[in-house]
């Protein structure tokens, strides 16, 4: 017996906003749809058997319709190749009434199928002897696979969710959530997840579980690449579930102590071997101390690395203020007096808070070091 292909993606978010990238959140927003392209060429060329998107195709329920269009276009390329579309509906592009699931343009293609009901509920491929199983998202705030098992009428066994895998202690509550329990006693061959937009493996018992991530970086984190999950079933053997690099760009966020690099001058030959640009990256440098730092001019530093990357920001956090800093001034010393009320203020603030304070205090020590 043939075995069964698949690809698994999920957490697109075409029209996303990317406010945080300023005036190139545009190109950002163009190449989530290249990168989506790129995953329909690819289920072409890999001869999948479906595509499975796993919820948040659309940053909203109600897209422009040219995004609309363009998703339409692409998924009709597989539709003339018989390769099938399973979407579940997410928590960005929920069923909403006159929303973009609601409107026929998808669903009008022959091998297209939109999960509408609030129950796993299966929808049967009898070419390929396949059941997928989904289901839309909504507020139940529960493990939404409890009591759930696949039945054997098929062959093949596959179900996708837009929900959290629950981790005691760390992720207890979301709208939609999964146990280890339910995932393992589920009678799937295969899960697709999506929510969370990093690759990752829940498997549990028999089941293999996966989150694929998003296929273009979303979001500021580690400078992984965007991928999706091709998943290749065969009758006896274990799932083979393979992640294919299909992002464009990367996002890193980057910490760094003042007092291992040096000085200002070699900070910046630093981030220059860095240079990226299709890297988005942000910088937070901390414990800075001394006239060096305190001079320098950090959005000059900015304005000349950024056409290096694709987005650079920095963010300048001095580090907690030691006995020693604040006695080497004296507390009659304006500069002594500065840093005595700061380090007060840093004290008894936390969170955003304690960034605007060590702002503040950085803002304070390069005025005092005689730069406005």
């Amino acid at each position: 017996m043939a075995g069964l292909r698949l690809l698994h993606t999920a957490d697109v978010h075409l029209g996303a906003p990317f406010g945080f990238l300023g005036r190139r959140g545009r190109e950002q927003r163009d190449q989530l749809k290249a990168t989506f392209s790129r995953v329909v060429d690819l289920a072409m060329t890999s001869q999948v058997d479906a595509l499975l998107i796993a919820g948040d195709l659309f940053d909203s329920a109600y897209p422009q319709p040219g995004l609309v269009g363009e998703v339409v276009y692409q998924l009709q390329r597989l539709d003339s190749e018989g390769i099938w579309t399973l979407i579940a509906p997410g928590t960005h592009d929920r069923l909403q009434p006159g929303g973009v699931y609601e409107s026929g343009d998808l669903s009008s293609l022959a091998h297209v199928h939109i999960f509408r009901d609030v129950e796993m509920t299966p929808y049967s491929l009898g070419g390929l002897d396949l059941d997928v199983y989904g289901m839309a998202v909504n507020s139940e705030g529960k493990d939404v696979l409890k009591g759930f098992r696949a039945e054997d009428a098929a062959r093949w066994r596959v179900g996708m969710l837009h929900a959290s895998f629950m981790l005691p202690g760390k992720v207890e509550r979301d709208e939609m959530l999964v146990s280890a329990e339910s995932v393992a006693g589920s009678n799937l061959h295969y899960l697709a997840l999506g929510h969370w937009h990093t690759r990752g493996d829940y498997s549990q018992g028999n089941t293999p579980a996966f989150y694929c991530g998003s296929p273009e970086p979303l979001d500021i984190g580690r400078g992984e690449e965007g991928s999706v999950l091709l998943v290749e079933l065969e009758e006896g053997e274990p799932a083979r579930v393979q992640a294919i690099p299909v992002g464009h760009r990367r996002m890193s966020r980057l910490e760094l102590d003042a007092s291992g690099i040096g000085s200002p001058a070699e900070l910046y030959a630093h981030l220059r071997r860095m240079a990226d640009r299709d890297l988005v990256l942000e910088v937070r440098l901390k414990g800075m101390w001394g006239d060096d730092w305190a001079a320098s001019d950090w959005d000059r530093l900015e304005d000349e690395l950024a056409p290096l990357f694709f987005h650079l920001r920095l963010s300048i956090s001095p580090a907690g203020i030691t006995a020693q800093d604040v006695e080497a001034y004296p507390e009659k010393t304006v500069i002594g007096s500065f840093i005595r009320i700061a380090r007060e203020e840093m004290e008894l603030r936390e969170g955003e808070d304690l960034l605007v304070a060590e702002e503040a205090f950085r803002l304070g020590l390069a005025h005092l070091a005689g730069r406005s």
